[in-house]
C-alpha cells in the first residue's frame, strides 16, 4: 500500500506498525470517536505538521520496511 495526502486514516491505521510511527513523531491518527476520520492531508494539515510531504514519504518508507521485515520473517 502507498501512502497519499487523499489516503483516509482510517485505511492507515490498520497497516501494524503506523501508530507508533505517527506518535514518534507528535502526530496522533486518533479521536475520541476512533481513527481520525478523513483524509491523512486533512489530519497532517490540522495537526500542522510543517513538512506533510516528508512526513508521508517516511511512513511510506516505514511501512515498506516493516512489509520487507515480515517478509523477511517468513521466509526463513
Amino acid at each position: 500500500m502507498v501512502v497519499t495526502k487523499d489516503t483516509q486514516v482510517e485505511e492507515v491505521v490498520k497497516i501494524k506498525g503506523v501508530i507508533s510511527y505517527f506518535i514518534q513523531r507528535g502526530v496522533s491518527p486518533i479521536s475520541c470517536s476512533g481513527a481520525f476520520p478523513q483524509s491523512l492531508g486533512n489530519l497532517l494539515s490540522i495537526k500542522k505538521v510543517a513538512d506533510p510531504d516528508a512526513f508521508i514519504e517516511g511512513l511510506n518508507e516505514y511501512i515498506a520496511s516493516q512489509s520487507q521485515e515480515l517478509k523477511d520473517r517468513t521466509d526463513d
